[in-house]
């Protein structure tokens, strides 16, 4: 390489460097003015601290002190025009001593730069009077929540304990914390023995209840309980994401207890004669585990078939036959007779409604229930004599003209003979 490649390397050498040194050394101004001995300038969980100021050798001490240490981290005894470097968050602050003042509380004009100033939280920027023990560094509060329902396995009608509890397990106390919660459908609160009230301040370390009732069941399932939450700040008013609890997961069976109420209908045939009887039977029973009770059936009588009567349990009520009883206890048995006329031609089916109250045990209040049932098809078909009137009219007179008068002409001779 000749003297003048070796010259014009040596040049983009030097303003390269110059260039990096510039900029190092450039970035935001945060501060340029006085700052009297034993005040700071706090750059979030940093104070840099006038220590000491001889105005009589312009000369200060300056400290610079890391969240609430009682011992500086840098110890830097600075001259006119002297600068020192430390880092926060990976940016360069730059502290440079510009002059000294004296007076009733001597100063110093220091400038501030950062070469990055987003990192900076602008709660915790600024002049603080009384240096780093008056400072209020931004904490880091983390709640941890739990929740908890006993037991994990009950039956409808049974009562759980909802336990929230919350452990702040940060580095500084949870300010303004709301707390909030909510339970699932098929649950009835009985009892609250522990909820707050507004906001409440979360200490660094400590552990506290926050909810602890009590709920009862009402349908059996696989319930999850919503997580409990909380949202809050730390002591300078930084708001942190929402806390969220567990959600615990149960299962509740059935135990109630209900009333089922079995209804069938027979009939003594299916297949009938128009103008013949048909005998039947309604056969109750309740298989389920309570009585019931305001027991009402109604047997539904098609068109083509007419009731003719029954059992003295059954009454007309808007002209349908109804059967109605107080109550009806578990496991029992009735049966009702009833009779129907077939009318008309034709297929129909027979059928009832059923219903019933009972109490399972879990509700206050009476519970219904409601079935019905219907027969297979019953044929009613032509009668024995029903070909008799479907022929015409004259078919039935002229034979009967016909022996009125052979009866008159017997009667005539009777009374001629007997004169």
């Amino acid at each position: 390489m000749d003297h003048f490649g070796k010259t014009l390397t040596f040049i983009s050498l030097a303003v390269f460097l110059l260039l990096i040194s510039a900029g190092s050394a450039s970035g935001k101004t945060l501060f340029n003015d006085t700052i009297e001995e034993g005040d700071g300038y706090q750059i979030n969980n940093y104070v840099i601290e006038v220590a000491e100021v001889v105005y009589e050798h312009e000369v200060a001490t300056i400290h610079v002190y890391e969240d609430e240490s009682k011992t500086p981290k840098y110890d830097k005894f600075l001259s006119l025009g002297d600068s020192f470097t430390f880092t926060i968050e990976g940016e360069d602050v730059e502290v440079t001593l510009i002059s000294v003042y004296s007076g009733i509380s001597n100063r110093a004009k220091l400038s501030i730069t950062i070469t990055d100033a987003s990192i900076i939280n602008s709660k915790t920027l600024g002049e603080v009077d009384g240096g780093h023990t008056a400072a209020v560094f931004p904490k880091t509060p983390i709640l941890e929540i739990i929740k908890t329902v006993e037991p994990d396995g009950i039956g409808t009608g049974d009562v759980v304990t909802v336990k929230v509890s919350v452990t702040n397990t940060g580095d500084g106390d949870a300010e303004k914390v709301i707390f909030s919660d909510s339970s699932p459908a098929k649950f009835v609160l009985q009892e609250t023995l522990i909820a707050p009230t507004g906001q409440t301040t979360i200490k660094k370390g400590e552990m506290r209840l926050i909810y602890v009732y009590t709920l009862r069941s009402t349908e059996s399932g696989t319930f999850v309980f919503d997580p409990s939450t909380a949202v809050y700040s730390n002591s300078i008013g930084d708001d942190f994401p929402q806390a969220s609890s567990n959600a615990p997961v149960i299962e509740v069976e059935d135990s109630s207890k209900k009333a089922n109420l079995d209804v069938v209908l027979v009939l003594d045939k299916y297949t009938v004669d128009r103008r013949d009887d048909l005998e039947g039977t309604i056969r109750m029973k309740n298989t389920g585990a309570s009585s019931a009770s305001a027991v009402t059936v109604n047997l539904l009588v098609p068109t083509g078939l007419e009731y003719s009567g029954g059992d003295p349990g059954i009454e007309i009520i808007s002209g349908v036959p109804t059967v109605y009883m107080e109550s009806f206890g578990v496991q029992q048995e009735k049966e009702i007779s009833f009779r129907l006329k077939a009318i008309d031609e034709g297929t129909y089916t027979l059928s009832t409604q059923s219903s019933y109250l009972f109490s399972d045990g879990i509700n206050p209040n009476a519970q219904s229930a409601s079935s019905t049932s219907v027969t297979n098809a019953i044929y009613v078909k032509k009668g024995k004599y029903d070909y008799l009137l479907e022929q015409p009219i004259y078919v039935y007179i002229v034979p009967l003209l016909v022996i009125g008068i052979i009866a008159g002409l017997l009667y005539y001779r009777h009374r001629q003979y007997k004169f």
